[in-house]
């Protein structure tokens, strides 16, 4: 492991720790929050994905994934946002109808 690097463990540690849960609609809309770190959930609605972001001034946010987008992620995935492998930014784009609209780009 590089140095100054956590392993998986020591991520989903502090990602259970910090942060303040919020729903989608709560994200500013067309801002890039950077995703620190993903696990597997399941909800009241079934298996979906959480995500640690990343905002200004270092503040810690936890947004669980609508199911139909968590559905598209797995497990290697989760590793490599969590290892620090990929870095994504989560941006919500809206609303279409009832649905959120979410972009995740390198």
């Amino acid at each position: 492991m590089l140095p100054g690097t956590a392993d998986r463990l020591q991520l989903a540690f502090t990602s259970m720790n910090n942060g303040h849960i919020i729903q989608v609609p709560q994200l500013t809309r067309d801002h890039p929050y950077t995703v620190v770190g993903a696990r597997r959930v399941n909800g009241q609605y079934g298996s979906t994905v959480s995500f640690t972001l990343r905002s200004e001034g270092d503040i810690i946010l936890k947004v669980y994934l609508p199911r139909r987008y968590g559905k598209l992620i797995d497990e290697m995935d989760i590793e490599d946002i969590n290892m620090g492998r990929k870095m994504y930014k989560l941006i919500f784009m809206g609303m279409s109808g009832p649905a959120y609209l979410l972009h995740l780009q390198l």
